[in-house]
């Protein structure tokens, strides 16, 4: 008697399986042949950290107090900033961070007490080294300008 109920129950999940999948086959197609078409991501999308501008298109908004890597869990932010003037604000000359290890939490973010950071919209980070992973944002907010 066992045999014939185990026979039964497999044939039942079997026919409830082949529903889903009968009932699938005739709605309309929702794959994305990347990279043939291009991605738009969603607003609330957390691509990899990078640094803000301010309010009028100038400057950064970082102030290399180092809250950020203090917040960070990974421990994979560098601030290093100084001051142009004694009465100037201090600016970071570098802040690197390693995307191989980050997970995305966004503490840094967070944390950041003159909200000088937000997540990018990017997300074709592929590369084939390791080093690539760890970027100035420095640098990038430079390129950028």
């Amino acid at each position: 008697m066992g045999l014939l109920r185990e026979i039964l129950v497999g044939g039942w999940s079997l026919i409830a399986g082949m529903g889903v999948t009968v009932k699938r086959l005739f709605r309309p197609v929702i794959t994305l042949q990347y990279p043939r078409y291009k991605v738009t991501m969603f607003d609330n999308f957390r691509g990899h950290i990078e640094l803000k501008r301010g309010p009028n298109g100038d400057g950064q908004l970082c102030v290399a107090c180092g809250t950020c890597v203090r917040e960070c869990p990974s421990k994979l932010i560098l601030v290093q900033g100084m001051k142009d003037h004694v009465k100037d604000h201090k600016r970071p000359t570098h802040y690197v961070i390693d995307f191989t290890r980050c997970s995305l939490c966004g503490l840094c973010v967070d944390a950041c007490p003159t909200g000088a950071l937000t997540f990018s919209k990017e997300f074709e980070l592929a590369s084939l080294s390791r080093w690539d992973g760890v970027i100035d944002l420095v640098a990038r907010f430079e390129e950028r300008a």
